[in-house]
């Protein structure tokens, strides 16, 4: 498969540029899924700041679109370049630099958060770059 870097470098600036990231002094790593569907996207995640976990959403304040249009983007190439679309799209970054990209193809509720997994999810999600 081949994909342009371009875009986990793109959609890493993005995330740096959202709302909750530069309101977060300090932080060491974040964690954001996005769920993508037929015309709506959603997501959700975790910044860390040492032992603290503040739950958190991505949304860039002066271009809410910018975020969303960068991941749909990025969805048509892999889907040109594979020929499956993802559901997930999972970001984790740590406050040195480093980006890890994972997705679902298949399963849209893989990293889905609710009452019964909510602090489970909290540690599944953290970012750990050896």
């Amino acid at each position: 498969m081949n994909i342009d870097p371009k875009y986990i470098q793109e959609l890493g600036e993005l995330v740096l540029r959202c709302k909750r990231v530069v309101e977060t002094d300090g932080w060491d790593a974040l964690a954001f899924v996005f769920d993508i569907a037929d015309g709506h996207m959603a997501n959700s995640g975790f910044i860390y700041v040492g032992e603290e976990i503040i739950p958190a959403s991505a949304r860039i304040q002066e271009d809410k679109m910018a975020l969303s249009n960068k991941i749909r983007e990025f969805q048509q190439a892999l889907f040109e370049a594979c020929g499956h679309k993802f559901v997930q799209l999972l970001i984790q970054m740590n406050s040195a630099g480093k980006i890890h990209i994972d997705f679902e193809f298949d399963n849209p509720k893989r990293w889905n958060m609710g009452p019964a997994n909510y602090r489970a999810m909290r540690e599944q999600l953290r970012p750990a770059f050896d």
